[in-house]
């Protein structure tokens, strides 16, 4: 029996090695993350990010403190001074007025297109060139009106402080605040760092039919 003979040509050869790098490469991506242990440490007060279904890729992050965008614990320099641990009435004037007791917790309670700085309570080493992104939980955004506006935020592998979520109150009316509620989500991934060859002139780039086309040019439809 005479069997087709099948020709590989250039085109296809080179089709198959890009595929087949990309697989490598994803592999070789995935074995690291499974080999690689993130080590993380976990602050007074806070909680472990939390995967809630085996097919989730996002890590619920929980709600330590509400901490200063501009000071520095004096205590602890590597931190972010705590306006607000939710175990003791505050000090300072401008946040005790926000502080609720609800059954029995404290509570913050944020105003109407109020901003606060909250701590996730933990911190990270990661292995080069792993980071996370910060991002807000979907449920919070549409059912209650809380979103997070440095999003996506970049934690990168060399910083050694906690991250911090910047909680926004987007409704006409207030909105509490509580101690480990699930305030955003994180998502692990790996960054590429290209090497950059600078050109003299935007001439030397090679040209695309789409050019400087940008900002909605294509249309809503």
């Amino acid at each position: 029996m005479n069997l087709p003979k099948v020709r590989f040509g250039t085109s296809f050869c080179f089709n198959q090695l890009r595929c087949l790098s990309r697989v490598l490469i994803s592999l070789l991506l995935n074995i690291a993350l499974y080999c690689y242990l993130i080590k993380i440490h976990v602050l007074r007060g806070g909680h472990l990010p939390e995967r809630k279904t085996d097919g989730a890729i996002g890590y619920d992050v929980y709600l330590r403190a509400i901490v200063s965008p501009t000071e520095m614990d004096p205590e602890n320099p590597d931190l972010r001074k705590t306006l607000f641990n939710f175990r003791d009435v505050p000090q300072d004037k401008s946040v005790v007025q926000h502080i609720q007791e609800v059954n029995g917790r404290l509570v913050y309670r944020m105003d109407p297109g109020e901003s606060v700085l909250v701590g996730v309570g933990f911190i990270t080493e990661m292995i080069f060139p792993m980071f996370y992104w910060i991002g807000p939980r979907s449920g919070l955004a549409s059912k209650w009106g809380i979103t997070v506006t440095n999003a996506p935020g970049t934690v990168d592998p060399d910083y050694r402080g906690e991250a911090g979520v910047l909680v926004y109150n987007r409704n006409p009316h207030q909105f509490d605040l509580e101690h480990n509620m699930r305030i955003a989500q994180i998502i692990f991934q790996f960054a590429l760092i290209p090497h950059f060859t600078e050109v003299a002139s935007p001439l030397d780039l090679s040209g695309t039919s789409r050019g400087v086309g940008g900002f909605g040019s294509t249309g809503l439809k």
